[in-house]
């Protein structure tokens, strides 16, 4: 491409980019700076060699690509399509290729306790360079985790339009010229379905509450429960819930995990209903809700739910399971 996506390299330009969607939208600064370098990976990714090869998925393709929920994440989570159909060898390097090419921009950190490689997955910290006030870094940081994985076949997707909070306002503000120059335009990517979505945090969360420190376990996933909270609230995607469709994919994704994930090691052969998220709920609930209004607090652009509501989305959720 002739001119890529540059913003960030005209520091001038970026700033005040950067301030103005932040004055418009009333976003904070560090944040709209993150979303454009989430963005920017997404689009490397989009216009690669590689875009039919992945799906974008996790709690950010849930507000880049449907808009569904107001909080930032810093995870990019890729996956790839049908890889039981590819020799690992291949698998393994087309996951250090993709990587390689998404993360152009990026400085990776090398020693981060985050980060953890394997034949079938990569999970990678990087850093970007900062041009917004270190000091309003405070629950973030000026970094992306970028996890691509092959353990489960990201079915079913569709095509979701994805474009940069600064390609929003923009657009609102009626300057095409600039976003041409910086090559803004908005453009499209493979998302997991919000339906696959919910069920696949669901038994994240279930799995995790099989940790030795059950709190802990579902503290690292307290996100989930907002995402979650969200999701419910989507006439589609409540519609899902109640079928006995949901039933049906949570048994399979369930199994599947149970097959491809050995730890934590009590999980094995377990079913959900005698997990500890289900039967130590909703007391359970008492000992998160403080995390979960501290780190969600600290992460959205806008008021977030009351912990009983959560409390209340999830239990109707955890009712589903034992029709």
């Amino acid at each position: 491409m002739e001119h890529p996506m540059n913003l960030h390299q005209n520091k001038n330009s970026f700033a005040a980019a950067i301030q103005t969607t932040s004055d418009k939208l009333n976003i904070l600064p560090v944040f709209v700076e993150k979303d454009y370098w989430i963005t920017l990976v997404l689009k490397r990714l989009a216009e690669s060699k590689y875009n039919e090869s992945v799906v974008f998925k996790g709690g950010t393709s849930l507000s880049k690509g449907f808009k569904l929920i107001d909080r930032f994440s810093e995870d990019i989570d890729i996956a790839i399509i049908n890889p039981a159909g590819r020799p690992g060898n291949q698998i393994k390097t087309l996951i250090r290729e993709i990587e390689k090419k998404v993360s152009i921009d990026l400085n990776e950190i090398t020693d981060s306790t985050v980060s953890s490689k394997g034949s079938r997955f990569r999970k990678s910290v990087y850093s970007y360079e900062t041009i917004t006030d270190k000091r309003f870094y405070q629950g973030t940081t000026a970094q992306l985790i970028i996890e691509i994985n092959s353990f489960a076949n990201p079915v079913p997707f569709e095509s979701k339009r994805i474009e940069s909070l600064i390609s929003t306002v923009l657009y609102m503000n009626n300057q095409p010229d600039l976003i041409s120059r910086f090559d803004l335009s908005p453009f499209s990517i493979k998302v997991l379905t919000k339906n696959q979505t919910l069920v696949e945090k669901m038994v994240s969360l279930f799995r995790s509450s099989f940790e030795a420190d059950t709190v802990t376990g579902l503290n690292g996933k307290i996100r989930h429960f907002y995402d979650l909270h969200f999701l419910l609230l989507d006439e589609e995607v409540r519609v899902f819930v109640d079928s006995m469709e949901f039933l049906q994919n949570f048994n399979e994704v369930w199994s599947h995990d149970q097959k491809a994930f050995d730890e934590p090691e009590d999980w094995c052969g377990k079913s959900a209903i005698k997990s500890p998220l289900y039967f130590q709920w909703p007391a359970l609930w008492e000992d998160l809700a403080g995390n979960y209004q501290k780190e969600l607090s600290a992460l959205a652009f806008s008021k977030i739910p009351e912990s009983t509501i959560i409390l209340d989305s999830m239990t109707y959720l955890l009712r589903k399971l034992t029709l």
